[in-house]
């Protein structure tokens, strides 16, 4: 429907839509309230009536609309917090799992790949870190420590859609 809409009118719109997604309607149910704005508007100039005088508060708007709609608004608020809260916990436990895997992987090639650990190879120059210098020579170094980074982020990814669906069961 092509209809011209006023700054306000626009600006009521953009609002309503905006507030539909703090609540996250689904994009099917956003157009079809944006469908009946806009005729209500054209409906409203042909009658010569002001429309958003009619609709009220955009919030109002929304809520009214949405437990005509058998939309129960509580329900939604409660889910949107468990999720953000849950998101909290997956970052915690994502980024926990990373440096808790980095640490192992490269705790464990610098004993199996490398000459770091050896008693018997003796070179004074040589400043051992387990973070980011695990062997003297730099390309093999470049190499392990990518090779850890690859692997950490693959294990906490995982660990995190774990925890994940295993929260959402």
């Amino acid at each position: 429907m092509n209809v011209e809409l006023s700054f306000a009118e626009k600006q009521f719109l953009n609002e309503v839509l905006e507030e539909l997604k703090h609540y996250q309607i689904s994009s099917k149910v956003t157009k079809e309230i944006k469908q009946q704005l806009l005729e209500h508007i054209q409906e409203s100039r042909e009658h010569g009536q002001d429309s958003l005088t009619e609709l009220g508060d955009k919030t109002t708007f929304v809520k009214d609309f949405l437990e005509m709609n058998g939309v129960d608004l509580h329900s939604q608020i409660k889910q949107i917090r468990k999720s953000k809260k849950s998101t909290g916990i997956l970052v915690v436990i994502g980024f926990t799992t990373l440096i808790i895997t980095y640490l192992l992987s490269q705790l464990i090639l610098s004993m199996f790949l490398t000459e770091s650990f050896n008693p018997l190879h003796t070179n004074n120059s040589f400043q051992y870190n387990i973070f980011y210098r695990i062997s003297d020579n730099s390309w093999w170094n470049s190499l392990l420590v990518i090779t850890s980074i690859v692997t950490s982020l693959i294990v906490s990814v995982c660990v995190s859609c774990f925890v994940r669906n295993k929260t959402n069961r």
